[in-house]
């Protein structure tokens, strides 16, 4: 195996596992907002 091969799949990985926790967090933001949004709209409706 040759130590150049070896680090191009590391660099990989650490890109590609950066890239799922990057959407997992946006995924995360973005829910957070529209359950803010549907909160204040059910409030508007109750009154």
């Amino acid at each position: 195996m040759d130590m150049q091969l070896m680090g191009a799949g590391l660099e990989v990985t650490v890109f590609g596992l950066g890239g799922v926790f990057a959407v997992l967090i946006l995924f995360y933001i973005a829910t957070k907002i529209m359950l803010s949004f549907a909160r204040k709209s059910a409030k508007k409706k109750e009154e």
